[in-house]
Order: structure tokens, then sequence, then C-alpha cells
């Protein structure tokens, strides 16, 4: 997954006004955790690499504190984000186009019963031409 896909993900975060990180979420010492966060990773997939398309899953889990109506929003408010069915297709600003699409989603048991998880899966399609 390329850099450029990586931001097109941080920025449509920001831009739905949701707390997000790659790979950890840090705080400021004695700064308090947000009510639901999300962090993001990645898992490119094998794929045909002759038509320039790189394929990867992009893994968000959401955590938070509130109640499970508060991610099944934020959920819905993603997709709606990232289409199933037509995706978001933007310029990666490296020479590529890459294509998000909403994949999928489950809850995640965790122990502590306050915190409620969940996992959002987004099918990146990424498309470069070697000149």
């Amino acid at each position: 997954m390329s850099g450029g896909a990586l931001k097109i993900i941080s920025e449509a975060m920001t831009a739905m006004g949701l707390e997000y990180s790659f790979m950890e979420y840090t705080l400021d010492a004695g700064e308090p955790p947000p009510g639901t966060y999300f962090v993001g990773e990645y898992q490119e997939l094998e794929g045909e690499k002759e038509s320039g398309e790189e394929d990867s899953i992009f893994i968000l889990t959401g955590s938070s504190r509130e109640n499970w109506g508060a991610l099944e929003q934020i959920k819905e408010k993603i997709k709606k984000y990232f289409p199933a069915t037509t995706g978001r297709v933007e310029g990666t600003g490296d020479g590529a186009v890459a294509a998000v699409f909403y994949e999928g989603s489950f809850p995640v048991p965790v122990e502590d019963e306050e915190l409620k998880k969940i996992q959002i899966n987004l099918k990146v399609k990424e498309w470069r031409v070697e000149t």
C-alpha cells in the first residue's frame, strides 16, 4: 500500500471528524483518551501485478467507551464515505490512482465490559502505470 493511499484514508478520517492514527493511538502525558478513536493498519494481498494493480485490505479498529450505537453510527458514516459498489476514487499524488471501498465489519469481543470495539475493513485498489 502506497503512502499516497494511506494519506487518502487519513484525510478521509479527518474529513469525517474521527479521531484516527496509523498503527497505534498515542496520547501526551496526562491527556485523557477520546471517547471514540480508530487505529488503522493494512495487509497487502497477492494479486496480478502485470496490470499495475495492487490490492490491500485496510483494517480500521474502532474503540469506544460509549454505547454500541455510537460505533454503529460511525460505521454508517464510513460506509457512505467509501461506498461498497463504487468506492471513492482519488489520485494519490504520486502518479497512481486509488479506489477505496467499504468491505465489511464485525464487533470485536474484549474482556473489559465498558470497552466496545469494531473492526471495519476497507478494500483498497491502486493502479500505477510504469513507464
